[in-house]
């Protein structure tokens, strides 16, 4: 690579070759996952635990008895301890600092779909896309998020992400300026918090809003807390390369995806699904900024709006992180779709690094 990391071994090596007890805080999808690692890697774990407004006496996970943090901290003098959930509030980021100053505190990066871990493989395989990345970022905060994302996915340290995090506010102030004639397009509209986000900004101005939310229940949520803005078109569709059928995990929570997008085959479970290319949505209209949170679809969204990239050059909000190569793997998508485009990147508060996004104007 072009730059030199501080740390040279990855999370799984140190985990399995440190003598320390390794116990993890946390339970669900998450954990299931980090604990699939630790099998992978052939990593003992020792204990689990639990905020104690989540404890109940007497759980269990993956036949651990859950415990409290005051009952590891009688357990053991020195250990490892693997956050197995995201963090975002203020609150719980500041208990998740205090925590690490007394033991020392992993949060493992894990492809939130799919099923590989970042690893030095994933640095060996992928040198030369990592470096032409890294040359195609346009300020140094960029190049300094993109650093420290691969250190902080190399070692699982979360001081890496708090080394480079900026809050959404310096995107808008910085990077993407919006204005009172946007023709916004919104992928992955969740239940309009993003709408309702970008009508603040615009001090409810705009020329023309497109919202994508492909799961039903989510759909109706939209639909009654955004369906009577005026110029408001709402579409119960996944974005993707093209039109088709596919099979889709839904229930109305935030991570509601498409099945198979991991590369593999896709699932004949899940509901029905309808995809669309948002170049045809838009069918020649162009767009002026275009927000992508599609739960692993990113690449093959960025394909279906290649015409809409090339012509009219919208400005780009795209989430890097839902598969392990996007953070490499995207800005060459959208260099190559429209080498005009000027790309930053920016990490904010968040473990794991789940809002790492790149803008692109």
């Amino acid at each position: 690579m072009n730059f030199v990391l501080r740390e040279n071994e990855d999370l799984w090596s140190h985990l399995k070759n440190s003598e320390k007890p390794v116990v993890m805080y946390g339970t669900g999808n998450g954990a299931d996952k980090i604990i699939s690692g630790f099998e992978q890697y052939g990593i003992r774990l020792a204990d689990i635990f639990v905020s104690d407004e989540m404890y109940r006496e007497g759980c269990e996970f993956h036949g651990h008895k859950l415990l409290r943090y005051a009952d590891i901290k009688n357990r053991y003098d020195d250990c490892i301890i693997i956050l197995a959930f995201a963090v975002f509030r203020r609150d719980l980021l500041t208990r998740i600092k205090n925590i690490s100053a007394e033991y020392e505190l992993l949060a493992p990066s894990v492809s939130v779909f799919g099923s590989d871990f970042f690893s030095a493989d994933f640095l060996r395989k992928y040198e030369k896309e990592i470096d032409e990345a890294y040359s195609l970022l346009e300020d140094d905060t960029s190049r300094r998020v993109f650093i420290n994302s691969l250190e902080y996915r190399l070692s699982g340290k979360p001081e890496y992400l708090f080394e480079c995090q900026t809050e959404r506010e310096e995107v808008f102030k910085n990077i993407i300026r919006l204005h009172d004639s946007e023709i916004y397009v919104d992928l992955g509209a969740y239940r309009g918090d993003t709408v309702e986000d970008f009508l603040i900004r615009t001090r409810g101005k705009y020329k023309k809003i497109y919202a994508l939310e492909p799961d039903a229940k989510n759909f109706q949520k939209l639909l009654e807390n955004m369906g009577t803005l005026d110029n408001a078109e709402f579409i119960n569709k996944a974005s993707w390369c093209d039109s088709r059928v596919l099979n889709f995990s839904g229930g109305g929570g935030r991570n509601s995806s498409l099945l198979g997008i991991d590369g593999k085959e896709f699932s004949d479970s899940g509901e029905i699904v309808h995809t669309a290319a948002v170049d045809d949505i838009l069918d020649g209209d162009g767009a002026t900024f275009i927000k992508m949170d599609v739960e692993g679809a990113e690449a093959e969204t960025l394909s279906g709006l290649s015409r809409t990239l090339r012509e009219f050059r919208p400005k780009l909000a795209v989430s890097a992180y839902h598969k392990i190569p996007d953070l490499v793997t995207l800005p060459l998508l959208i260099k190559q779709l429209n080498p005009d485009y000027r790309i930053f990147l920016r990490h904010h508060p968040y473990i794991p690094d789940w809002e790492t996004n790149y803008y692109c104007v």
